[in-house]
């Protein structure tokens, strides 16, 4: 092991921390040439000493008969003189030497510094001293020596070179010497504080003590950052006066809440910021609030539900600013929004991993870490104003880092939980979502983590799961007899007829009802939707299985479900997750006295009863009937009672999976045709109000239908309605230009001429 030791005058061998501040400063503001003498003649020693250049020499107990008489000489004209060596010195003299334990020194080649910083690679320590390594000089090295002082704040303080350049380096060192430099430390406490930045200066980063040369214009100032710190004083500006005084800086942590501008909580059943007096200004868009057997209150997100944080969160989220949450998303989708503020920001997931975007500049994707589905994660994202850069967070660890291509912009939106101005929803819980005006540190982040966590309600959890298992045993049991006696039966009669699907009468009640028109809704004999109580996988499980159980379908096989709604998964894995799920569904539906889940010869389907009505099967059976119908009465009859259904909106608006597609593409175009055609059988004057809710209808399932437009327009000019069939007519416009790009072609006076 080397020894680095330094001369003091009038003492012995001193220790490099023994030392006086001032003195451990002066040789911080030193630069050496540091000679092994391995690589030098005792003429070449003369021609080194002659020059009278700051030295630094290497010793290693092989020649230690020989440097003791070396160094004697240096002693006679040099204030400090460093050493190293590898061995306990026992050299006593009246003046000059101090030990310098590798602690104590940085040891690099330029070469390695210039590549690291290329690589953004974090190059120096703490250690108060720089021995610097110079493989091959060039004209442009005195420029990367400044460069390095100017953003390591480390002076290079031992300088060694091949022999044969040692003239030059000597010229590198007095060059250094020379130069004016302004210096001071930073301390946390009584310790240096590391990885500290300067505004004003990209790229600057020191640790503890620092120098930096003074460029021709001067200074101007000295302005500390790091995150997670205040500092005392914050500025310091240079002058004549105080240019050769060390400069201290103070920094003081700050308080974990300190620049905490927003904290949203869910409990009892609301929403609360818990920093705005006021929160009557948020805005529920269909969000929920559950209770979640691991973090208690939630908020729970589906059906493209979000939260608008209101007027107030208008004017947060400048530059510098910090955001986590807790999340346990249900499902991913190629996009899903945890927040969204105007254009310029947005932190999603996109495919499972964290992504910030900014609005026709770059989706900032992190693809180190993959939010896991059914798990609560905890993210965070933080933007740094002085680097331009996005920082990413899972777990309370730091996992990527991005660069802006463009610095970020605030802007006076309102800010949006769970969705965006793309409408890209997130589907699943949320909980503690935090936002500071400030960039928090990594400590500071793994604190949010692990301060944040909340043990499971174990009691709870296993009380809730005990009573959840006898209520399944009771309902099997009471089930039990009526469905041995009535399975087969039943199932026989569905596997040779077509289903009756019920058609009600207008004075008819139905103890149970499932709407699919507008919206899922399963509403049992209390009038209970449990809908809300299905989540998303739910849903699609309840409503796949519901589809292939009603219209001449027999049901679908359990291969089938599972490569729909669990593609890719390998089939153990599957079938797990199909148990499970199946199970939590048949619980769901235990309150259902009239809709059974079923699994009879291969195949699941749901058994309906009669008292049971579905807003689909009545569609499907009236649109059969028009389509057949040519009498005019008849139509007259039965499409108000269509229309009705109809009117509650498309089918699943909100259900977004592919394998729905086809079911909904067939049920529009069956409705736009069956439109169609009464456009034909009805008089316009006579039937005016069904012909305009016909069209209504037919613009839901396709808002560019020309013939719906031209019959809206027709009955509204009819009526005198000129000024309403005008805003039909812009608003169609206005989806037209939208859509493809181009005005539309024909013009108001002419639809409205015919």
């Amino acid at each position: 092991m080397f020894l680095v030791l330094p001369l003091v005058l009038k003492a012995e061998i001193v220790k490099f921390d023994a030392l006086s501040d001032s003195l451990r400063r002066e040789l911080r503001m030193s630069s050496f040439l540091f000679v092994d003498y391995h690589a030098f003649e005792e003429s070449d020693m003369d021609k080194l000493f002659a020059a009278q250049i700051p030295l630094a020499f290497q010793i290693d107990s092989a020649n230690s008969s020989s440097w003791e008489d070396r160094l004697g000489r240096s002693l006679r004209q040099q204030k400090l003189i460093p050493v190293i060596a590898d061995f306990e010195l026992s050299f006593s003299t009246s003046n000059k030497l101090v030990v310098i334990t590798p602690d104590q020194l940085d040891q690099m080649s330029l070469k390695q510094w210039e590549k690291d910083t290329l690589t953004h690679q974090k190059a120096f320590t703490i250690r108060e001293l720089l021995q610097l390594r110079i493989d091959h000089q060039t004209e442009g090295t005195l420029a990367s020596l400044m460069k390095l002082w100017r953003l390591s704040g480390k002076m290079p303080n031992f300088l060694s070179a091949n022999y044969a350049d040692w003239e030059q380096t000597a010229d590198l060192v007095t060059a250094l010497n020379k130069h004016p430099k302004i210096f001071g430390v930073v301390l946390d406490g009584e310790k240096p504080l590391e990885n500290v930045n300067w505004k004003g200066y990209p790229g600057r980063n020191t640790n503890g003590c620092f120098s930096f040369p003074i460029p021709a214009g001067g200074v101007n100032n000295l302005v500390p950052y790091k995150a997670g710190y205040q500092f005392s004083p914050d500025i310091i500006m240079d002058s004549p006066v105080n240019l050769h005084f060390p400069k201290l800086f103070k920094a003081v942590k700050l308080a974990a809440d300190y620049g905490l501008t927003d904290h949203f909580i869910f409990k009892n059943g609301e929403i609360y910021n818990t920093k705005r007096p006021d929160n009557e200004d948020i805005l529920n868009h269909g969000v929920r609030f559950v209770e979640d057997p691991e973090r208690g209150g939630v908020a729970w997100f589906e059906d493209r539900a979000y939260l608008d944080a209101g007027i107030q969160s208008r004017t947060i989220l400048h530059p510098n600013f910090t955001i986590t949450a807790w999340i346990k998303p249900t499902e991913l989708d190629n996009n899903n929004s945890i927040l969204g503020k105007g254009r310029d920001f947005v932190m999603k997931l996109h495919d499972g991993g964290l992504t910030y975007t900014m609005q026709g500049v770059k989706d900032y994707w992190n693809k180190n870490v993959r939010i896991p589905v059914d798990h609560w994660t905890f993210i965070g994202l933080v933007h740094s104003e002085y680097n331009n850069q996005i920082s990413f967070y899972v777990n309370g660890e730091l996992v990527g880092q991005e660069q802006l291509v463009h610095p970020y912009k605030e802007s006076d939106y309102t800010l949006l939980i769970g969705s965006n101005l793309w409408e890209e929803f997130f589907v699943g819980y949320m909980d503690e979502v935090k936002i500071w005006e400030r960039e928090l540190s990594d400590a500071e982040m793994l604190e949010q983590y692990t301060g944040t966590q909340v043990e499971p309600k174990r009691y709870a959890y296993y009380w809730a799961w005990a009573a959840l298992f006898f209520l399944v045993l009771w309902i099997l049991f009471r089930n039990y007899i009526r469905v041995r006696q009535q399975l087969l039966k039943r199932r026989e009669k569905h596997s040779k007829e077509e289903p009756q699907l019920i058609i009600p009468e207008p004075s008819q009640t139905f103890q149970e009802k499932v709407s699919f028109f507008g919206g899922l809704k399963l509403i049992n004999e209390t009038n209970e939707n449990l809908a809300l109580k299905l989540s998303p996988k739910l849903k699609q499980l309840f409503i796949l299985i519901f589809l292939h159980s009603v219209d001449g379908q027999q049901g679908i096989s359990t291969k089938q479900l599972s490569g729909i709604l669990w593609p890719g998964m390998s089939p153990q894995k599957a079938k797990n997750t199909r148990g499970t799920n199946i199970q939590n569904l048949k619980t769901v539906l235990a309150s259902c006295s009239h809709i059974r889940l079923v699994f009879q010869n291969k195949l699941w389907f749901l058994e309906i009863d009669e008292p049971c009505y579905s807003d689909y099967a009545d569609a499907l059976c009236r649109v059969r009937r028009l389509e057949q119908a040519d009498d005019l009465s008849a139509i007259e009859t039965e499409l108000p009672r269509l229309l009705a259904i109809l009117k509650k909106g498309s089918l699943l608006p909100n259900m977004n999976e592919s394998w729905l597609d086809p079911y909904i593409s067939r049920t529009s175009d069956r409705i736009i045709d069956l439109g169609i055609k009464l456009f034909q059988l009805l008089d316009q004057k006579k039937h005016a109000d069904l012909i305009y809710e016909v069209a209504e209808v037919i613009s839901l399932h396709d808002p560019l239908n020309e013939p719906a437009l031209q019959k809206k327009l027709n009955i509204l000019t009819q009526d005198g309605k000129l000024g309403l069939a005008r805003s039909v007519y812009d608003h169609f416009k206005k989806l037209y230009f939208e859509m493809y790009q181009e005005d539309y072609p024909k013009d108001f006076k002419i639809l409205t001429s015919r």
